[in-house]
């Protein structure tokens, strides 16, 4: 039986990088690199791109500059140095004896502040009720596609569905440094450190959005991770955090940095544990992380059920990510001025 699905039309010029509200990790503060690849159709000599839109230092001055092409496949791809700030549209065109053949644009395009998160349930969509960032300029990675922040954040191995803090640190960190921040969230809920061990699922899911944003695209792995574990020893804690965290840097082939909150709370009668909190506090006095928020702080109306629950209000997300994007300025403030 024939196919009753219509032909497809043939795109002139596809553009697969960069994607729509795609965030690139910045290299300095002043700039980045945006790889611009895709496969022209039509007969050309040369590929061109230009970025239009504002950067942190004004609007830019659009300026086709060449990528690379490969005639025999149409295949293109190559590094443009882009200042930091967006949003911003790439456009490219084909060209044959001097006339534009061919063209397509790519719109809403970041080059700022890219962060990849993991850990239990208060790293994903457990919240009491989703919430959204406010800015316009905080973007999330599912693995597959860019969109928008507003909870729940795709990409979440438990694929849970309510609220997470990193809307509110998205626009606590937009707000302090004017570029666009970029999420891509891995965690699973009511999990212990370890089915964190390298190797294992929830090891290889974090891994996989690792590796696909590559070496140096995105600035650190925030972890927040240990209200499943407050019964195991200090250190024990330590050395499996510890291992996961030398894991997954030499399985990305890159020395990025971890942010690790300090994080035990399970109700008001229980409002912390010093097993976990010590072992948090170790691994920065170690140098293997830089210190997140101390969450257990957040108490009363901050949680769910009332304030009798583990999880967060709506209130206590926004006050979560908001300690976050502190705790990052804290630390990357003195990157930035090296």
């Amino acid at each position: 039986m024939p196919s009753s699905a219509q032909p497809q039309p043939v795109t002139d010029l596809t553009i697969t990088s960069p994607r729509p509200l795609q965030v690139i990790q910045r290299r300095t503060r002043a700039a980045g690199e945006v790889l611009v690849s895709g496969r022209a159709a039509v007969l050309c000599d040369r590929i061109e791109a230009q970025v239009t839109g504002r950067s942190l230092s004004g609007d830019i001055c659009p300026t086709w500059e060449p990528v690379p092409l490969f005639p025999a496949t149409g295949v293109f791809q190559g590094l443009l140095l882009v200042p930091a700030g967006g949003w911003y549209d790439v456009e490219v065109r084909a060209v044959q004896g001097g006339e534009t053949v061919a063209a397509a644009t790519v719109s809403q395009v970041g080059v700022g502040e890219v962060f990849v998160t993991a850990g239990q349930s208060n790293s994903t969509n457990a919240g009491q009720f989703p919430i959204q960032q406010h800015s316009g300029m905080v973007s999330s990675f599912s693995g597959r596609h860019w969109q928008i922040a507003d909870d729940p954040q795709p990409g979440c191995h438990d694929e849970s569905t309510g609220g997470s803090p990193w809307p509110a640190m998205g626009d606590a960190l937009y707000a302090a440094y004017e570029v666009p921040i970029g999420i891509a969230a891995t965690g699973h809920g009511a999990t212990s450190v370890n089915q964190w061990a390298p190797g294992d699922e929830l090891f290889q899911w974090m891994m996989t959005r690792i590796w696909q944003l590559g070496p140096g695209g995105f600035r650190a792995l925030l972890w927040h991770q240990g209200e499943s574990d407050v019964a195991m020893p200090t250190e024990d804690y330590f050395a499996k955090l510890a291992a996961i965290i030398a894991a997954s840097q030499e399985a990305a082939g890159w020395h990025f940095p971890w942010g690790v909150a300090k994080v035990s709370y399970h109700n008001p009668d229980n409002p912390r544990f010093e097993t976990t909190r010590a072992a948090h506090q170790a691994l920065w006095d170690a140098g293997l992380a830089f210190a997140g928020p101390d969450t257990d702080d957040l108490t009363g109306d901050h949680r769910d059920m009332d304030g009798l629950g583990i999880h967060f209000s709506p209130k206590g997300l926004k006050a979560h990510g908001e300690m976050w994007a502190d705790c990052i300025r804290a630390w990357l403030d003195c990157l930035l001025e090296q």
